[in-house]
């Protein structure tokens, strides 16, 4: 079958998508997959038909108002600035999405990209499937993360949330959607969900993390989507790097600490505060530079080593604690390890994980604009305590025996297309 991908955003949005797009091009179908600018090199590596599409999500959130967008906790104006970020590329990527779409049968995408691909669906009769990285669709067990990252008192109060959200959302979402369903010779108001075949929008957490959460056969909890073992082969990361294995051989586990696309004002400085909060703690520290980090060159020593890009689920089982920005792939990485987790969150879902783990009694969560050398050195510390680990040990367990993510999306993706 001919699929459209649509697969917008960081890295954290971008890969899992072209993960299940990789497994499902190796069962035969014929995908194509449209990703940000920046992120067309992972998919080109594993043979994909890529086509670079939209935004640069990495220049966006290093721009003056995009460091702004990240930091920002007020839902409207989260939204409002949302909105103005990608204004400027609607049109173009309006264009983008038609093209990569014309002649598939099937679409896919994640949230980023999901108006565009639920009229798309619809303007070319084909079925749609959707990816959630986090629960973003009405449930009675945890509210909407944009609205609040804490669970409310009832399941009614919990499904208000929704609502609330969806309409905050269109307020800023209504013109640009008329606009591109006009162009799609559509009604500039979407029919009700009971007249349109019914997508099947993946559910790509896993239950340890959300217990207690159920949906229907429409939306499977599939786990998350990593690449498989064969991918991370094809492209060479399913080994670690000698120098850094080496490095890992040394001495004992240590802390790995990443912000992934978070903007960070000084990355020399938070350099130094890091190594100066590892030696202060007895650990040594491996430091994933991200977007946020990046520009800056330290020389190796044996307290830090610095590398630029690693494959979580090979690096992390061998490390002793993780402290992220709360993206849910290194989330769900650091859980199936089972190491402790410190969330340093500024936006989007990352504040509910954050507090989540916090909840599951296997982490810690602050927010990133609160965050200093003496929160840094408070929280690691208490990662180190004998609960927090033993909890984050058995969640590890229970997360390794399940099932593949990648695999059980993609099984799922051909059964609903098959029928």
């Amino acid at each position: 079958m001919r699929i459209a991908v649509l697969a917008l955003g960081s890295r954290g949005d971008v890969y899992p998508l072209t993960a299940l797009a990789a497994e499902l091009a190796r069962r035969g179908h014929q995908v194509r997959i449209g990703v940000s600018p920046n992120l067309v090199d992972m998919p080109r590596r594993l043979g994909l038909d890529v086509v670079p599409v939209g935004w640069d999500q990495q220049r966006i959130m290093r721009s003056e108002r995009g460091r702004e967008w990240v930091t920002m906790t007020d839902l409207d104006a989260f939204l409002q600035r949302s909105h103005e970020a990608y204004q400027e590329y609607g049109e173009r990527f309006s264009d983008e999405a038609i093209d990569l779409s014309a002649g598939c049968e099937a679409i896919m995408c994640a949230v980023v990209s999901e108006q565009w691909a639920t009229a798309l669906a619809e303007a070319r009769d084909v079925p749609l499937v959707a990816y959630d990285l986090t629960p973003a669709r009405p449930n009675d067990v945890v509210p909407h993360p944009l609205v609040t990252p804490d669970p409310l008192p009832d399941a009614a109060a919990n499904r208000a949330t929704y609502v609330h959200y969806a309409r905050r959302a269109w307020r800023y979402r209504r013109d640009q959607v008329f606009r591109f369903r006009r162009r799609l010779g559509l009604a500039p108001m979407p029919p009700r969900p009971a007249q349109l075949r019914r997508p099947l929008e993946l559910q790509g957490y896993s239950p340890t993390l959300v217990p207690g959460l159920t949906w229907d056969a429409y939306r499977p909890i599939v786990g998350d989507l990593r690449f498989t073992p064969s991918d991370l082969h094809r492209v060479g990361l399913s080994a670690l790097d000698p120098e850094l294995a080496r490095w890992l051989d040394a001495g004992e586990p240590p802390a790995l600490i990443t912000f992934g696309s978070t903007h960070v004002s000084d990355p020399a400085a938070t350099l130094a505060s890091i190594g100066r909060v590892c030696r202060s703690l007895g650990l040594r520290g491996l430091v994933v530079t991200g977007w946020g980090l990046s520009g800056v060159e330290p020389p190796a020593t044996p307290e830090l080593r610095v590398v630029h890009y690693v494959d979580y689920d090979v690096v992390l089982p061998r490390c002793a604690m993780v402290v992220h920005h709360g993206s849910a792939t290194v989330t769900a990485a650091g859980v199936r390890a089972g190491i402790p987790t410190m969330v340093c969150s500024s936006f989007a879902d990352q504040p509910f994980w954050g507090r989540q783990l916090e909840r599951l009694g296997a982490g810690v969560h602050v927010r990133f604009t609160d965050l200093s050398e003496e929160v840094l050195r408070s929280g690691m510390s208490r990662l180190m305590t004998d609960p927090v680990r033993r909890r984050a040990a058995q969640l590890g367990e229970r997360m390794r025996a399940e099932p593949h993510g990648t695999l059980v999306a993609a099984d799922e993706v051909d059964k609903y297309l098959a029928t």
